[in-house]
């Protein structure tokens, strides 16, 4: 079944460097909506870039910003915080070739869709639609063509998996460390590798704190 996938899912994926896993556990072509990446936005301004194109400018602005502070007195932790960025950028940056490659189709929204996401985005939550909070556009787009198609939605976001209960109970869904589960389970990789892809992330700051495995002793 075609799965489309939010800014977070991606991000982390491209982040630790396990995208291809990703990508090999999901149908493909995998879909994003063009809020989470637009490949032809990539001269706009940061207002107006779609959120994963937002995501790489931040990691290079780190980056630049780490080099103009290493003068005389640079420490380690500047040093480090530039390789950190300069990588990250890096990885995000593939992106731009999956999509090039069509193992990822750049999705643009249905009349349909984009109804349904502006009630999801709205800044007076619409009750019937289980919202506490408005969500955010990447999510709400997600969650908009996941709905109206018929598609898994990849999201580890806990109030778009709340409303999606609540419009179209028992659809189907992944997170993240169901995916990883996923991964182990069928052979991809070690139960111990899938703990340590979920660890770099966590590092990278994604905010499950329960390993897929919490039982596999590390090594």
């Amino acid at each position: 079944m075609p799965t489309v996938v939010d800014t977070v899912v991606l991000h982390y994926f491209l982040v630790v460097d396990e995208v291809d896993l990703l990508l090999e556990l999901l149908d493909q072509p995998v879909g994003v909506p063009r809020i989470v990446f637009d490949p032809d936005d990539d001269q706009g301004t940061d207002a107006v870039v779609s959120e994963l194109r937002q995501n790489i400018r931040y990691e290079e602005r780190v980056a630049k910003e780490a080099v103009r502070s290493d003068g005389d007195d640079s420490t380690r932790e500047l040093q480090d915080a530039q390789t950190r960025a300069e990588t990250n950028a890096k990885r995000l940056r593939r992106i731009e070739d999956i999509v090039a490659g069509s193992r990822i189709d750049v999705l643009d929204l249905s009349d349909a869709e984009r109804s349904l996401s502006d009630r999801l985005t709205s800044r007076e939550p619409d009750p019937a639609l289980g919202l506490l909070v408005a969500l955010d556009d990447g999510e709400a787009a997600c969650l908009a063509i996941a709905v109206e198609r018929g598609w898994v939605v990849a999201t580890d976001d806990g109030d778009a998996l709340r409303v999606l209960d609540q419009i179209a109970p028992g659809h189907p869904y992944e997170r993240i460390r169901r995916l990883l589960v996923r991964a182990a389970t069928r052979g991809l990789v070690t139960e111990q590798r899938a703990n340590e892809i979920h660890g770099a992330m966590t590092r990278a700051g994604f905010w499950d704190p329960v390993s897929p495995f919490p039982d596999v002793v590390e090594e």
